[in-house]
Protein backbone atom coordinates (compact mmCIF):
# COMPACT_ATOMS: atom_id res chain seq x y z
CA UNK A 1 0.00 0.00 0.00
CA UNK A 2 1.64 2.99 -1.15
CA UNK A 3 0.23 4.95 2.11
CA UNK A 4 2.02 2.78 4.31
CA UNK A 5 5.16 2.94 2.43
CA UNK A 6 4.78 6.75 2.32
CA UNK A 7 4.41 6.73 6.06
CA UNK A 8 7.33 4.74 7.29
CA UNK A 9 9.63 6.81 4.49
CA UNK A 10 8.62 10.15 5.82
CA UNK A 11 8.08 9.23 10.06
CA UNK A 12 12.69 9.43 10.28
CA UNK A 13 12.43 12.58 8.65
CA UNK A 14 9.54 13.77 10.97
CA UNK A 15 11.28 12.24 13.89
CA UNK A 16 14.57 14.07 13.09
CA UNK A 17 13.00 17.22 12.90
CA UNK A 18 11.19 16.77 16.18
CA UNK A 19 15.19 15.89 17.38
CA UNK A 20 16.10 19.09 16.04
CA UNK A 21 13.21 21.58 17.69
CA UNK A 22 13.92 19.91 21.14
CA UNK A 23 17.56 20.32 20.46
CA UNK A 24 17.28 24.09 19.57
CA UNK A 25 14.24 24.97 21.02
CA UNK A 26 15.74 27.86 23.07
CA UNK A 27 14.95 30.73 20.85
CA UNK A 28 11.37 31.52 20.59
CA UNK A 29 11.45 32.45 17.07
CA UNK A 30 12.88 28.89 15.80
CA UNK A 31 10.60 27.47 17.90
CA UNK A 32 7.47 28.96 16.30
CA UNK A 33 8.70 27.80 12.82
CA UNK A 34 9.28 24.39 13.98
CA UNK A 35 5.65 23.89 15.59
CA UNK A 36 4.61 24.87 12.26
CA UNK A 37 7.06 22.56 10.87
CA UNK A 38 5.53 20.01 12.74
CA UNK A 39 1.88 20.54 12.34
CA UNK A 40 2.70 20.48 8.65
CA UNK A 41 4.18 17.19 9.17
CA UNK A 42 1.01 15.88 11.22
CA UNK A 43 -1.65 17.18 8.81
CA UNK A 44 0.51 15.61 5.91
CA UNK A 45 0.20 11.82 7.58
CA UNK A 46 -3.35 12.51 8.42
CA UNK A 47 -4.02 13.20 4.72
CA UNK A 48 -2.20 10.44 3.92
CA UNK A 49 -4.07 8.06 6.12
CA UNK A 50 -6.85 9.08 4.98
CA UNK A 51 -6.35 8.02 1.38
CA UNK A 52 -6.12 11.87 0.39
CA UNK A 53 -2.96 11.83 -1.79
CA UNK A 54 -2.82 14.89 -3.50
CA UNK A 55 -3.67 17.31 -0.41
CA UNK A 56 -0.71 14.89 1.58
CA UNK A 57 1.62 15.89 -1.67
CA UNK A 58 0.83 19.40 -1.36
CA UNK A 59 1.92 19.47 2.94
CA UNK A 60 3.87 17.25 2.87
CA UNK A 61 6.23 19.58 0.05
CA UNK A 62 5.29 22.87 2.14
CA UNK A 63 6.73 21.11 5.14
CA UNK A 64 10.00 19.52 3.40
CA UNK A 65 12.20 22.84 3.22
CA UNK A 66 14.32 21.21 0.74
CA UNK A 67 17.72 21.75 3.39
CA UNK A 68 20.44 19.20 2.98
CA UNK A 69 18.75 16.63 5.31
CA UNK A 70 15.54 16.51 3.42
CA UNK A 71 16.27 16.44 -0.03
CA UNK A 72 16.76 12.56 0.23
CA UNK A 73 13.04 12.13 1.32
CA UNK A 74 12.38 14.20 -1.71
CA UNK A 75 13.65 11.80 -4.02
CA UNK A 76 12.40 8.64 -2.11
CA UNK A 77 9.09 9.78 -2.36
CA UNK A 78 9.35 10.57 -6.08
CA UNK A 79 10.54 7.59 -7.07
CA UNK A 80 7.98 5.49 -4.91
CA UNK A 81 5.45 7.31 -6.46
CA UNK A 82 7.07 6.70 -10.15
CA UNK A 83 7.47 3.16 -9.77
CA UNK A 84 3.76 3.20 -8.75
CA UNK A 85 3.21 4.53 -12.29
CA UNK A 86 1.62 7.85 -10.67
CA UNK A 87 3.84 10.25 -12.54
CA UNK A 88 1.99 13.01 -12.24
CA UNK A 89 2.54 13.02 -8.35
CA UNK A 90 6.47 12.26 -9.16
CA UNK A 91 6.60 15.22 -11.48
CA UNK A 92 5.10 17.62 -8.77
CA UNK A 93 7.60 16.26 -6.34
CA UNK A 94 10.96 16.54 -9.17
CA UNK A 95 9.74 20.47 -10.46
CA UNK A 96 9.17 21.64 -6.79
CA UNK A 97 13.01 20.40 -6.69
CA UNK A 98 13.85 22.41 -9.67
CA UNK A 99 12.54 25.54 -8.95
CA UNK A 100 13.99 25.64 -5.40
CA UNK A 101 16.42 28.32 -5.83
CA UNK A 102 19.02 27.31 -2.96
CA UNK A 103 19.38 23.80 -4.30
CA UNK A 104 23.53 22.58 -4.45
CA UNK A 105 24.15 22.30 -8.38
CA UNK A 106 24.67 18.35 -7.57
CA UNK A 107 20.60 18.18 -6.24
CA UNK A 108 19.94 20.11 -9.13
CA UNK A 109 21.21 18.74 -11.38
CA UNK A 110 19.39 15.08 -10.15
CA UNK A 111 16.47 16.98 -9.94
CA UNK A 112 16.65 18.52 -14.32
CA UNK A 113 17.54 14.51 -14.57
CA UNK A 114 14.61 13.22 -12.75
CA UNK A 115 12.25 15.45 -14.19
CA UNK A 116 13.81 14.39 -17.58
CA UNK A 117 12.82 10.68 -16.98
CA UNK A 118 9.17 11.37 -15.36
CA UNK A 119 8.39 13.17 -19.21
CA UNK A 120 9.93 10.49 -20.99
CA UNK A 121 8.11 7.96 -19.37
CA UNK A 122 5.07 10.25 -19.74
CA UNK A 123 5.77 10.32 -23.51
CA UNK A 124 6.23 14.11 -23.30
CA UNK A 125 9.37 13.92 -25.58
CA UNK A 126 9.54 17.43 -26.51
CA UNK A 127 10.07 18.67 -22.14
CA UNK A 128 12.24 15.51 -21.73
CA UNK A 129 14.67 16.60 -23.99
CA UNK A 130 14.85 19.79 -23.22
CA UNK A 131 15.09 18.49 -19.77
CA UNK A 132 18.57 16.19 -20.92
CA UNK A 133 19.75 18.64 -23.09
CA UNK A 134 20.03 20.96 -19.86
CA UNK A 135 22.64 18.51 -18.61
CA UNK A 136 24.90 17.47 -21.50
CA UNK A 137 27.63 19.26 -20.15
CA UNK A 138 27.26 17.81 -16.75
CA UNK A 139 30.18 15.19 -15.33
CA UNK A 140 27.24 13.56 -13.26
CA UNK A 141 24.54 13.29 -15.99
CA UNK A 142 26.25 13.93 -19.27
CA UNK A 143 26.56 10.65 -20.65
CA UNK A 144 23.11 9.37 -19.01
CA UNK A 145 21.17 12.46 -20.49
CA UNK A 146 22.95 12.17 -23.95
CA UNK A 147 22.25 8.16 -24.14
CA UNK A 148 18.12 9.45 -23.01
CA UNK A 149 18.06 11.62 -26.09
CA UNK A 150 19.22 8.77 -28.77
CA UNK A 151 16.62 6.88 -27.26
CA UNK A 152 14.06 9.93 -27.99
CA UNK A 153 14.98 10.17 -31.26
CA UNK A 154 14.86 6.71 -32.03
CA UNK A 155 11.67 6.80 -30.70
CA UNK A 156 10.44 9.51 -32.88
CA UNK A 157 12.79 8.63 -36.18
CA UNK A 158 14.46 11.34 -35.89
CA UNK A 159 17.75 10.47 -36.73
CA UNK A 160 19.59 14.14 -37.35
CA UNK A 161 18.66 15.38 -34.33
CA UNK A 162 20.68 12.17 -33.07
CA UNK A 163 23.81 12.35 -35.67
CA UNK A 164 23.87 16.10 -34.85
CA UNK A 165 24.95 15.16 -31.21
CA UNK A 166 27.86 13.53 -33.02
CA UNK A 167 31.27 15.36 -31.22
CA UNK A 168 30.05 14.74 -28.21
CA UNK A 169 29.26 11.21 -28.36
CA UNK A 170 32.87 10.37 -30.17
CA UNK A 171 34.32 12.94 -27.11
CA UNK A 172 32.79 10.30 -24.71
CA UNK A 173 33.43 7.25 -26.65
CA UNK A 174 30.99 4.95 -25.43
CA UNK A 175 30.59 2.27 -27.25
CA UNK A 176 26.74 2.13 -26.95
CA UNK A 177 26.23 5.34 -28.23
CA UNK A 178 28.68 4.61 -31.03
CA UNK A 179 26.83 1.80 -32.00
CA UNK A 180 23.28 3.45 -31.62
CA UNK A 181 24.57 6.49 -33.47
CA UNK A 182 26.49 3.86 -36.51
CA UNK A 183 22.32 2.82 -36.83
CA UNK A 184 21.66 5.98 -36.72
CA UNK A 185 23.80 6.49 -39.96
CA UNK A 186 22.57 3.40 -41.36
CA UNK A 187 18.82 4.41 -40.92
CA UNK A 188 19.62 7.49 -42.98
CA UNK A 189 21.78 5.34 -46.05
CA UNK A 190 18.60 3.26 -45.97
CA UNK A 191 16.76 6.16 -47.17
CA UNK A 192 18.93 7.01 -49.18
CA UNK A 193 19.10 3.53 -50.91
CA UNK A 194 15.91 3.64 -51.70
CA UNK A 195 16.11 6.59 -54.05
CA UNK A 196 19.13 5.01 -55.18
CA UNK A 197 21.52 7.56 -54.46
CA UNK A 198 24.62 5.58 -54.53
CA UNK A 199 27.24 7.94 -53.45
CA UNK A 200 25.20 9.27 -50.74
CA UNK A 201 24.57 5.47 -49.13
CA UNK A 202 28.15 4.40 -49.67
CA UNK A 203 29.64 8.09 -47.59
CA UNK A 204 26.27 7.30 -45.14
CA UNK A 205 27.75 3.45 -44.47
CA UNK A 206 31.58 4.79 -44.10
CA UNK A 207 30.54 7.26 -41.51
CA UNK A 208 28.59 4.02 -39.99
CA UNK A 209 31.46 1.64 -39.86
CA UNK A 210 34.30 4.72 -38.47
CA UNK A 211 31.94 4.52 -35.15
CA UNK A 212 31.77 0.94 -34.88
CA UNK A 213 33.67 -0.85 -37.21
CA UNK A 214 31.57 -3.93 -35.74
CA UNK A 215 27.99 -2.80 -37.65
CA UNK A 216 27.41 -5.60 -39.94
CA UNK A 217 24.04 -3.94 -40.93
CA UNK A 218 26.44 -1.04 -42.45
CA UNK A 219 28.26 -3.56 -44.19
CA UNK A 220 25.20 -5.66 -45.32
CA UNK A 221 23.89 -2.27 -46.59
CA UNK A 222 27.00 -1.12 -48.75
CA UNK A 223 26.67 -4.95 -50.43
CA UNK A 224 23.09 -4.56 -51.47
CA UNK A 225 24.16 -1.46 -53.30
CA UNK A 226 27.04 -2.53 -55.14
CA UNK A 227 25.01 -5.86 -56.08
CA UNK A 228 22.12 -3.28 -57.40
CA UNK A 229 25.04 -1.71 -59.29
CA UNK A 230 26.88 -4.49 -60.34
CA UNK A 231 29.88 -4.27 -58.35
CA UNK A 232 29.77 -8.34 -57.62
CA UNK A 233 34.18 -8.30 -56.07
CA UNK A 234 32.69 -5.75 -53.67
CA UNK A 235 29.33 -6.90 -52.24
CA UNK A 236 31.59 -10.09 -51.40
CA UNK A 237 34.21 -8.41 -49.32
CA UNK A 238 31.32 -7.24 -47.55
CA UNK A 239 29.63 -10.29 -47.03
CA UNK A 240 32.42 -11.77 -45.95
CA UNK A 241 33.19 -8.58 -43.61
CA UNK A 242 30.17 -9.98 -41.88
CA UNK A 243 30.74 -13.04 -41.30
CA UNK A 244 34.15 -11.70 -39.68
CA UNK A 245 31.83 -9.20 -37.78
CA UNK A 246 29.23 -11.25 -36.31
CA UNK A 247 28.94 -15.40 -37.19
CA UNK A 248 25.82 -15.60 -35.57
CA UNK A 249 24.17 -13.46 -38.15
CA UNK A 250 26.28 -14.50 -41.28
CA UNK A 251 23.51 -17.60 -42.10
CA UNK A 252 21.34 -14.84 -43.05
CA UNK A 253 23.37 -13.57 -46.47
CA UNK A 254 24.66 -16.75 -47.31
CA UNK A 255 22.36 -17.16 -50.52
CA UNK A 256 22.72 -13.66 -51.21
CA UNK A 257 26.72 -14.11 -51.02
CA UNK A 258 25.77 -17.34 -53.46
CA UNK A 259 24.42 -15.23 -55.88
CA UNK A 260 27.27 -12.47 -55.66
CA UNK A 261 29.91 -15.23 -56.43
CA UNK A 262 27.82 -16.88 -59.53
CA UNK A 263 27.64 -13.51 -61.50
CA UNK A 264 31.42 -13.46 -60.85
CA UNK A 265 31.50 -16.99 -62.25
CA UNK A 266 33.57 -18.01 -59.00
CA UNK A 267 31.62 -20.72 -57.27
CA UNK A 268 34.72 -22.48 -56.34
CA UNK A 269 35.68 -20.31 -54.45
CA UNK A 270 32.28 -19.67 -52.95
CA UNK A 271 32.39 -23.10 -51.80
CA UNK A 272 35.51 -22.99 -50.21
CA UNK A 273 34.70 -20.00 -48.02
CA UNK A 274 31.80 -21.95 -46.98
CA UNK A 275 33.17 -25.09 -46.16
CA UNK A 276 35.45 -22.99 -43.89
CA UNK A 277 32.32 -21.27 -42.06
CA UNK A 278 30.74 -24.16 -41.75
CA UNK A 279 33.63 -26.02 -39.92
CA UNK A 280 34.12 -23.19 -37.88
CA UNK A 281 30.16 -22.79 -36.43
CA UNK A 282 28.65 -26.27 -37.90
CA UNK A 283 25.83 -23.67 -39.33
CA UNK A 284 22.57 -25.43 -40.88
CA UNK A 285 23.06 -23.09 -43.62
CA UNK A 286 26.31 -23.44 -44.23
CA UNK A 287 25.93 -26.96 -44.23
CA UNK A 288 22.96 -26.82 -46.45
CA UNK A 289 24.58 -24.76 -48.65
CA UNK A 290 27.98 -27.05 -48.88
CA UNK A 291 25.79 -30.15 -49.69
CA UNK A 292 25.38 -28.28 -53.19
CA UNK A 293 28.65 -28.33 -54.46
CA UNK A 294 29.46 -32.18 -52.63
CA UNK A 295 26.27 -33.66 -54.57
CA UNK A 296 27.58 -31.66 -58.01
CA UNK A 297 31.30 -32.78 -57.57
CA UNK A 298 31.32 -36.30 -56.04
CA UNK A 299 27.43 -37.16 -56.25
CA UNK A 300 24.48 -38.02 -54.31
CA UNK A 301 25.48 -40.57 -51.92
CA UNK A 302 28.60 -38.83 -50.61
CA UNK A 303 26.33 -35.76 -50.29
CA UNK A 304 24.18 -38.07 -47.35
CA UNK A 305 27.09 -39.49 -46.02
CA UNK A 306 28.72 -35.68 -45.74
CA UNK A 307 24.87 -35.32 -43.70
CA UNK A 308 24.63 -37.58 -41.92
CA UNK A 309 28.23 -37.26 -40.42
CA UNK A 310 26.95 -32.98 -39.90
CA UNK A 311 23.79 -33.99 -38.06
CA UNK A 312 25.63 -36.61 -35.51
CA UNK A 313 28.47 -33.23 -35.00
CA UNK A 314 25.08 -31.12 -34.14
CA UNK A 315 21.42 -32.30 -34.97
CA UNK A 316 19.09 -29.66 -36.13
CA UNK A 317 15.12 -30.00 -37.25
CA UNK A 318 16.58 -27.86 -41.17
CA UNK A 319 19.43 -30.38 -40.84
CA UNK A 320 16.98 -33.10 -40.96
CA UNK A 321 14.56 -31.89 -43.32
CA UNK A 322 17.18 -31.21 -46.15
CA UNK A 323 17.96 -35.13 -45.42
CA UNK A 324 14.54 -36.29 -45.54
CA UNK A 325 14.66 -33.79 -48.94
CA UNK A 326 17.80 -36.01 -50.26
CA UNK A 327 16.85 -39.15 -49.38
CA UNK A 328 13.52 -38.49 -51.78
CA UNK A 329 15.76 -37.71 -54.81
CA UNK A 330 16.94 -41.26 -55.24
CA UNK A 331 15.28 -42.56 -57.87
CA UNK A 332 17.38 -45.79 -58.27
CA UNK A 333 16.50 -46.83 -54.30
CA UNK A 334 13.03 -48.17 -53.65
CA UNK A 335 12.12 -45.72 -50.76
CA UNK A 336 8.42 -44.59 -49.95
CA UNK A 337 8.67 -41.13 -50.91
CA UNK A 338 4.92 -41.02 -49.71
CA UNK A 339 6.19 -41.01 -46.47
CA UNK A 340 8.87 -39.14 -46.51
CA UNK A 341 7.29 -36.16 -48.11
CA UNK A 342 5.30 -36.96 -45.27
CA UNK A 343 7.40 -36.05 -42.99
CA UNK A 344 8.85 -33.30 -45.21
CA UNK A 345 5.51 -31.44 -44.88
CA UNK A 346 5.11 -32.20 -41.16
CA UNK A 347 8.54 -30.47 -40.63
CA UNK A 348 8.09 -27.80 -42.63
CA UNK A 349 4.96 -26.88 -41.19
CA UNK A 350 6.64 -27.33 -37.79
CA UNK A 351 9.48 -24.74 -38.63
CA UNK A 352 7.00 -22.64 -39.69
CA UNK A 353 5.45 -21.68 -36.55
CA UNK A 354 8.81 -21.65 -34.94
CA UNK A 355 10.49 -18.45 -34.62
CA UNK A 356 13.59 -17.89 -36.30
CA UNK A 357 15.13 -15.06 -34.93
CA UNK A 358 15.76 -14.10 -31.08
CA UNK A 359 17.04 -11.15 -29.31
CA UNK A 360 20.61 -11.23 -27.76
CA UNK A 361 19.72 -8.95 -25.10
CA UNK A 362 16.22 -9.34 -23.83
CA UNK A 363 15.28 -13.07 -25.07
CA UNK A 364 12.35 -11.67 -27.51
CA UNK A 365 11.79 -14.16 -30.34
CA UNK A 366 10.63 -13.21 -33.65
CA UNK A 367 10.30 -15.08 -37.37
CA UNK A 368 10.71 -11.98 -39.28
CA UNK A 369 13.84 -10.24 -38.66
CA UNK A 370 14.19 -6.61 -37.05
CA UNK A 371 17.64 -4.23 -36.74
CA UNK A 372 15.89 -3.05 -34.03
CA UNK A 373 14.44 -5.47 -31.42
CA UNK A 374 10.88 -3.85 -30.77
CA UNK A 375 10.80 -5.19 -27.41
CA UNK A 376 14.11 -3.89 -25.77
CA UNK A 377 15.15 -1.20 -29.00
CA UNK A 378 18.52 -2.56 -29.08
CA UNK A 379 20.47 -2.51 -32.57
CA UNK A 380 21.56 -5.17 -34.28
CA UNK A 381 20.80 -8.24 -31.49
CA UNK A 382 18.18 -10.25 -33.15
CA UNK A 383 19.89 -13.12 -34.71
CA UNK A 384 18.99 -16.61 -35.92
CA UNK A 385 18.37 -19.42 -32.95
CA UNK A 386 21.40 -21.57 -32.62
CA UNK A 387 20.61 -25.38 -31.98
CA UNK A 388 18.35 -28.03 -32.12
CA UNK A 389 15.55 -25.52 -33.82
CA UNK A 390 17.82 -23.23 -35.68
CA UNK A 391 21.31 -22.96 -37.03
Amino acid sequence: NIMIELLFLLLPVAMAYGWFMGRNSIKQKDQTIKQDLSIKYSTGLNYLLSNQKDKAIESLLDALKVEDDSVEAHFAMANLFRKRGELDRALKVHEHLVRHGNLPTKDKQQAVFELGKDFLSAGLYDRAEKMFNKLLKSDDYGLKSLTFLLQIFQSTKDWQQGINHKKQIIKLNDKRLLHTLANFYCEQATRAFEQDKFIEVLELLEQALKLDPNSCRANWLMAKIYENHKQCELACKCYQDIYLQDKEFFPDVIEQMHQCYLELNASDEFFKFIKKVYDETASSSALISYLKHVEEKHGNKKAQEFMLSALKRRPTIRGFKHFVKMQMSQPEQKVNNTSLDLIRELISEYLKVKHRYSCRSCGFNSSTHYWSCPSCHEWEQLKPFIGLEGE
